[in-house]
């Protein structure tokens, strides 16, 4: 099979309205007389969303390094941080410009910076696994969001069957083994009278899908 990797970073070779004798003309795209068959025209397209995969992961590695600028730089932001849990470095301004530039609520920004420093800290085989392209953004977002709050023990172990999964489900499908997988674990280490601890986890579930979704967290 050919190799897409032309198609993908140069664009086609024909230019609409030269195209040879007896050839039909390009569509306005551009590739339309550029694959040889449809597997190598979808071979191409799954080539470009595993660019996008890594280039989130690319956007998770650089959000963590900005926020661990702010929190070296302390003297340079006057307003108190906001208090997310355990993410310090959310100062104000970091979260105001962030949400500027990428036209995003200013809650969706907190999310996708805490689900940065989650990557970077945590989940550092799901970061991988969404720079190689094996997984989307989505995938590794329903990951982050459903072992969050279990112990290392049973984190790791639902990360490791979670990735599994992910190379060959859709996100929706993946979160429903996840919900299920989720709930084996914690039952036996969750306390009789203590929902607290279920109730952060959902709201970091939450901020992690307003993020993709632009919608707003309250």
């Amino acid at each position: 099979m050919r190799s897409n990797k032309g198609l993908v970073t140069q664009g086609p070779a024909n230019v609409p309205g030269q195209s040879a004798r007896g050839a039909a003309a390009p569509r306005e795209s551009g590739f339309a007389s550029g694959f040889a068959n449809l597997t190598e025209a979808v071979d191409a397209v799954a080539a470009v969303d595993a660019l996008l995969a890594s280039l989130a992961a690319s956007r998770a590695v650089l959000m963590e390094s900005v926020r661990e600028w702010v929190v070296d730089r302390p003297e340079l932001f006057d307003a108190p941080e906001i208090e997310v849990e355990d993410v310090p470095g959310l100062a104000p301004e970091l979260v105001e410009q962030l949400a500027k530039a990428l036209r995003v609520p200013e809650g969706s920004a907190v999310a996708l910076i805490e689900e940065s420093r989650a990557l970077v800290h945590e989940h550092p085989r799901t970061l991988a696994a969404l720079r190689g392209g094996h997984i989307t953004h989505a995938h590794a977002q329903t990951i982050l969001g459903y072992t969050d709050g279990l112990r290392r023990s049973n984190r790791v172990a639902l990360e490791t069957r979670l990735l599994k999964r992910a190379r060959t489900t859709t996100p929706g499908e993946l979160s429903m083994a996840a919900r299920v997988e989720r709930e084996r674990r914690l039952r036996p280490e969750r306390p009789a009278a203590a929902p607290a601890g279920r109730q952060a986890s959902t709201a970091r579930r939450q901020r992690l899908s307003a993020s993709a979704t632009g919608r707003p967290t309250r």
